[in-house]
């Protein structure tokens, strides 16, 4: 069958991206061809265009990291899926140079696939995973937030920032996002957040210890770093944890010894892959996240909408950093 998909042939901003078509292999043993109806767009993919990544891309490549769709065909051996099933890859597991989310068709093994929760549309199926199983990863794998805890998620109005606050609440925990764009308050408010905090205001720490009674932060959850790193260390309670999974700002960050080591404080970077490594807890996540999705207790924010034909638009409106939850590519 044939085939489009964004390529890019060499690193470069989003006018490095083009629409190319060939023909799709039949899927191998093992294997399963989506027809995608949606592809979630991460800052991930921004950094892999432009060679800032932790890998480098194969060129020529594809893009995308996360795909949803329709099952197409299956290789010998599938048992999972069959034609017709509504499916979604687990994040970050698609070779992206040649297995592209931001395309017609998708081919890869099935063990990368789950089936799309119910009450997820076609056209939002390839936006749930990344940002989902990211949060749940730290806040219910790594680290199980709930009731009575405070849980600081920074950088709040991304998809995974929008996602970790559904989580603690879900949980029962007090969700404290952060910001820097006073515009977007109110909105994480109506989102769920329990508290907003500009912190472009400088009033970060004392309305930590105002919001959590002079006790701190239970769980610092950030993308950021950067010179921020000591002061959501110092906002951390005794034995709190703080989270890296990140690195918005590139300069240099200060690992103040004081709070590390007198609070006894867990910090460590972290990626979803901490999480999908452990098949069994992926599944359990997964399971949690598609019963939260069908009964209202997490919901998904898509900000925006692009065809695939306006790819290197869709890139240029996450790169302005003025979204407010889920860029998806419908192809």
């Amino acid at each position: 069958m044939k085939n489009q998909a964004i390529m890019f042939d060499r690193l470069g901003g989003p006018e490095v991206l083009h629409v190319a078509e060939f023909d799709e292999p039949e899927p191998g043993p093992g294997e399963v061809c989506i027809r995608c109806t949606s592809a979630g767009l991460n800052r991930a993919e921004l950094l892999f265009r432009e060679g800032h990544y932790l890998r480098m891309p194969d060129l020529p490549s594809r893009s995308g990291k996360e795909a949803g769709g329709i099952v197409e065909a299956i290789g010998p051996g599938v048992t999972r899926f069959k034609p017709g099933d509504r499916v979604g890859s687990l994040p970050g597991m698609l070779d992206e140079s040649r297995q592209g989310a931001v395309a017609r068709y998708v081919t890869a093994p099935e063990r990368l696939f789950v089936h799309t929760p119910s009450s997820v549309s076609d056209a939002d199926a390839g936006g749930i995973w990344m940002q989902y199983l990211t949060a749940w990863g730290a806040l219910q794998f790594v680290n199980k937030c709930g009731e009575g805890q405070n849980v600081v998620i920074c950088a709040a109005s991304s998809s995974v920032g929008i996602a970790a606050i559904q989580i603690a609440n879900m949980f029962g925990a007090t969700a404290i996002a952060t910001t820097t764009s006073a515009a977007k308050v109110e909105p994480l408010r109506a989102l769920g957040a329990s508290h907003v905090i500009d912190v472009t205001d400088g009033d970060y720490l004392p309305r930590i210890r105002e919001i959590s009674s002079g006790r701190g932060a239970d769980i610092v959850f950030d993308p950021v770093g950067g010179p921020m790193l000591s002061e959501h260390l110092e906002a951390c309670r005794p034995e709190g944890w703080y989270f890296l999974y990140g690195l918005l700002d590139t300069r240099a960050m200060t690992l103040p010894a004081g709070p590390l080591i007198g609070k006894n404080l867990h910090v460590r970077g972290y990626t979803v892959f901490t999480l999908l490594q452990h098949d069994q807890a992926t599944a359990a996540a997964v399971h949690g996240i598609s019963e939260g999705l069908d009964s209202g207790k997490l919901g998904l924010h898509v900000d925006r909408y692009f065809p695939l034909e306006e790819t290197a638009a869709a890139h240029r409106y996450m790169a302005a950093n003025a979204h407010l939850g889920k860029i998806i590519i419908n192809p």
